[in-house]
């Protein structure tokens, strides 16, 4: 009990749900009075003020001093600003809170799953980080620890490609290149063996690195052809949108692999690109012998079995087992003894038969029998040096030697493609050729609509670019319209194919899937269904924590999965990812809704969410991951919503709301920090951080001075979110002119984040610059935006995460502006923007916008300003709140006022109401060119019986009239 109430601290738990956590069935017939006895006991035990009864439940308080909580806030304070010495003790010391390997020993996952593996992974991060600092040390004991700590990270993450690269450098600093490669070598043998794949782009770049400094070494073998006489399958219609992958595949031999195994899900394709293959081999230049078999319902349960079968299939005079024993001395030893075999066996014979012949074999649906396969290619590889095979299969065959290719389904176009781009992806391309030889529509794709391309795009989309699944939507369309496509697609798995001669196995999707799924262990199956709950794509972390498995079942549920081609392998960066196919999904969803584990899969779902990002603050693992599974966030929010959980919505809806603030999404922020904060029973604390989230979202305080104290003590314990509190007073301080209380809540924030929040005081120190520079202090102003940018370890943007680029950056900016640089405010801003856009894929916000505008502004660029001001008030990311919008509206006037445009007035007069509407006041730099506009053009404000909204709009619809692309990379040119 003690486990629930530590894992849930700061937390009410009624007695109800304590003993449905503890005691689950055995709880029947049990009381409140049970738990109070319990309680009373830890009292007695561990002090009295461990345990407090409220009048909703018990709770161990947020301040106890639970070692949880002081190795994640030892982490959370290291800061990528330190001197690395500083980092690695701090990371010693928050590590040095750890007692064995795993977080709450003893407690069974079904209590603490998900805050298990959160501070597991935050461990794992922590040793990372502490390996990455010692490997770059010049300390030679320094860097073998580095290297002792990743191969440790390695045997507890096998596929962990980061951890092989961190051991690798080790290795190679401590002048151990030998050990490196063979780091190399494991991590590419278990990512092939088990999932089918090579290592990423930082793996194979050190590995090549390392090589460099190698010698190399090839091998080849020529043999004499003996042509078989099989012939290939005929297709019955040309192929489409898999060109490329067969040139690849040919090229494969080309180069010298023997044995090509061409994996994927049922109906993505890869009987027919084995066709294609063999067409392709033999109509080139130098034609090759082909030969080809097909496994398709084979029983052989054995290699020798198999061997025999083929044999008999391809007419090779194989000696039957009693000859073979009457010949076996005039074969000689080649023909048996010396590959391991007895006189009588059949593989030994298949080989035999086969040693001098040269040709390409292709084995099709070689899944039907696996291990045969295997064994009986590994055994021809061996003892026939001209035979080439090329495999179709679901899974791998697992044999040395094997190059693995990974079909993956055709590209569909991205929702926001131009026409064009829709016409060209192969998936729409697929669709329309199957559409017209059913006379559905035209054969050529550009004698097709916009309208009637935008519904195939959506069902190659939902169909995930899926050949079968394309095919069997248009075997339809014939009574259905091409744009009712995509609901046909919304149910992939009723479709059935109405085609005479097609394989039972691919008459629908779920025929397909149900025989993949049926050959996977029953403990495959069952994670299968739990990963269903994943809208996005998910890591191995993540999947442990659904599917409540323990790490070595996880990863062999993983390798299984992704060795038949179940789960789909994301790479993103060098980190593994995994994800469902939208049929591969609904088809597990139903497995999960039979076992009647739906409620409490989803349950582990959304508690993981809520516990990965708990207690963190503003980084760019966080923004990046939330980004990359936004809906799973949403879909976890929704269900804890949904039970009343209120303080573990309030952690999913944190960490969606530092990614909301950080791209200015505010609009889907404020609904839903309101309907949170509108839930019973939300603690005192996440009601706090909940305040000042939708403060930042709605780009003003709406608090009274009662409390903002009520706030400020609800935080006490909490040095980042404090930070975020004094950060916007002094930001609404500071927009209402009063600037001796901004530089108040500065000073305390830079005291509570110098002491516990480092990672705070860089964007706190570039934003007290901004006010000294407001206050005329120009010296010091440049000081401080000078430290701000030494304090984020950078002297370019080239070298600053997405947090600095979009937090300490413009804040910078905005400094250098005011105190009379706006060259250099200028370089900074654009340097921003396009970093953040290059690097991160994240577009300039509407702060970053702005600021740039008024620089612009300020070096005689009117037409560039006006491209800025226009950037920060139309599209997603534009100012909602009317005092951002009237500055906004302001410079957007003051700029076109050097063009003498006639709209100049009015965003003029209308930016001056807006500001006075709320309050806030224009800096005096950026006072004196709205100024120095109104001489020129004048100010037209809005009639008094307008509303913000009324204003807003207008305002949008005035720069829309004029906008101007940014093009930040010439900006310097004119």
């Amino acid at each position: 009990m003690l486990a629930v109430l530590v894992a849930r601290r700061g937390r009410p738990v009624p007695a109800e749900v304590i003993l449905d956590l503890v005691w689950g069935e055995a709880a029947l017939g049990l009381t409140p009075a049970t738990v109070h006895t319990v309680v009373s006991r830890l009292r007695r035990q561990l002090g009295e003020q461990l345990v407090v009864t409220t009048d909703a439940g018990y709770l161990v308080p947020s301040e106890a001093g639970i070692d949880a909580d002081r190795f994640a806030a030892s982490v959370r304070e290291t800061s990528p600003g330190e001197d690395p010495a500083s980092r690695a003790a701090r990371l010693r010391e928050a590590l040095g809170e750890w007692w064995g390997d795993t977080a709450y020993s003893g407690v069974p996952d079904e209590l603490v799953l998900a805050e298990r593996v959160r501070l597991e992974e935050l461990r794992r991060r922590a040793r990372t980080e502490l390996a990455e600092i010692l490997v770059d040390s010049t300390d030679s004991e320094a860097v073998a620890e580095a290297l002792t700590t990743s191969l440790e990270l390695v045997a507890e993450h096998p596929l962990d490609e980061s951890a092989a690269v961190l051991a690798m450098r080790a290795a190679d600093r401590l002048q151990r290149p030998a050990e490196a490669l063979e780091i190399y070598a494991g991590l590419q043998r278990r990512l092939r063996d088990e999932l089918g794949v090579d290592p990423g782009p930082a793996a194979a770049g050190a590995h090549a690195r390392l090589l460099a400094r190698e010698p190399t070494s090839s091998v080849s073998a020529a043999g004499r052809r003996v042509p078989l006489g099989l012939r290939l399958p005929a297709p019955t219609s040309p192929v489409v949108g898999r060109e490329s992958q067969t040139a690849e595949v040919v090229s494969l031999l080309t180069d010298g692999h023997r044995l090509v195994t061409i994996t994927g899900i049922g109906g993505v394709g890869k009987s027919r690109l084995l066709v294609e293959v063999g067409a392709a081999l033999t109509e080139a230049t130098h034609p090759a012998e082909v030969t080809y078999v097909s496994l398709a319902g084979r029983d052989e349960r054995d290699a020798q079995s198999l061997a025999a079968g083929i044999a008999m299939s391809w007419g090779l005079p194989v000696r039957s087992p009693a000859n073979r024993q009457l010949a076996g001395h005039e074969a000689g030893h080649e023909s048996g003894h010396e590959s391991g075999h007895d006189a009588g066996d059949q593989v030994a014979g298949l080989v035999g038969a086969l040693r001098s012949a040269d040709t390409t074999v292709l084995v099709d649906e070689a899944e039907w029998a696996l291990a045969p396969v295997a064994e009986l290619a590994a055994a021809v590889l061996a003892g026939c040096p001209g035979i080439r095979l090329v495999v179709a299969s679901r899974a791998p065959l697992g044999v040395v030697g094997e190059r693995v290719f990974p079909l993956a389904p055709l590209a569909v176009p991205a929702p926001s493609a131009a026409v064009e781009a829709m016409r060209s992806a192969p998936a729409v391309r697929l669709l329309v050729a199957r559409l017209a030889d059913r006379g559905a529509a035209a054969s050529d794709p550009a004698a097709l609509s916009s309208t009637e391309l935008t519904a195939l795009a959506e069902v190659a989309r939902r169909l995930d670019g899926l050949p079968l699944a394309l095919e069997l939507v248009a075997a339809h369309a014939t009574t259905a319209t091409l744009p009712d496509l995509p609901d046909l697609a919304d149910r992939p798995l009723e479709l059935h194919s109405r085609e005479v001669g097609r394989d039972p196995r691919q008459q629908s999707l779920r025929s397909t899937l149900a025989w993949s799924v049926g050959r996977l262990r029953p403990q495959t199956r069952e994670a299968l269904a739990a990963l269903a709950v994943f809208a996005d794509p998910f890591t191995p972390v993540a999947a442990r924590a659904v599917c409540g498995l323990d790490v070595a079942s996880t990863s062999a549920a993983l390798a299984e999965l992704a060795a038949h081609h179940v789960v789909a392998l994301d790479r993103a960066g060098d980190g593994l990812r995994f994800r469902l196919l939208h049929t591969v999904r609904d088809y597990a969803l139903e497995l999960l809704v039979t076992t009647g584990r739906l409620e409490r899969v989803r349950h582990r779902h959304a508690r993981w969410f809520a516990a990965v990002w708990r207690d963190s603050p503003l980084t760019d693992e966080l923004v990046e991951h939330v980004g990359r599974t936004h809906h799973d966030h949403l879909v976890a929010l929704e269900h804890l919503l949904a039970q009343r959980d209120a303080d573990a919505a309030a952690d999913v809806c944190l960490a969606l709301g530092r990614r909301w603030l950080f791209v200015e999404a505010h609009g889907p922020g404020l609904r839903w920090t309101a309907e949170v904060l509108a839930t019973p029973a939300l603690c005192a604390q996440q009601w706090a951080r909940l305040r000042i989230l939708r403060a930042a979202l709605a780009q003003q305080i709406d608090w009274s001075p009662d409390e903002h104290t009520l706030i400020a003590a609800a935080l006490h314990d909490d040095p980042d979110w404090t930070c975020q509190l004094r950060l916007m007073s002094a930001i609404a301080s500071y927009d209402g002119g009063e600037i001796a209380a901004a530089r108040t809540h500065l000073d305390e924030g830079l005291d509570v984040a110098r002491a516990r929040a480092p990672h705070h005081v860089a964007e706190l120190v570039a934003t007290r610059a901004v006010v000294d520079a407001a206050e005329g202090l120009a010296e010091q102003a440049l000081a401080g935006a000078r430290e701000a940018q030494a304090r984020t370890s950078v002297d370019s943007a080239q070298r600053a995460s997405a947090v600095e680029l979009l937090t300490v950056l413009p804040k910078v900016g905005v400094a250098l502006l005011d105190a009379g640089r706006p060259q250099e405010a200028y370089d900074v801003l654009d340097a921003a923007a396009r970093q953040a856009a290059e690097r991160f894929g994240i577009a300039a916000t509407a702060t970053v916008a702005v600021n740039a505008g008024w620089a612009a502004l300020a070096t005689g660029r009117p037409d560039l300003a006006s491209g800025w001001f226009a950037r920060a008030l139309v599209g997603p990311q534009a100012f909602v709140a009317p005092a951002a919008i009237g500055e906004a509206a302001s410079g957007a006037g003051a700029a076109l006022a050097g063009t003498r445009h006639p709209a100049a007035a009015e965003l003029l007069g209308i930016g001056q109401w807006l500001l006075n509407a709320s309050g806030s006041v224009l800096a005096p730099s950026l006072a004196r060119h709205v100024a120095a506009a109104v001489e020129i053009a004048g100010s037209t404000p809005p009639p008094p019986s307008w509303s913000a909204e009324l204003a807003f709009a207008r305002v949008v619809q005035l720069v829309g009239k004029d906008r101007s692309e940014v093009r930040p990379q010439t900006a310097r040119a004119q």
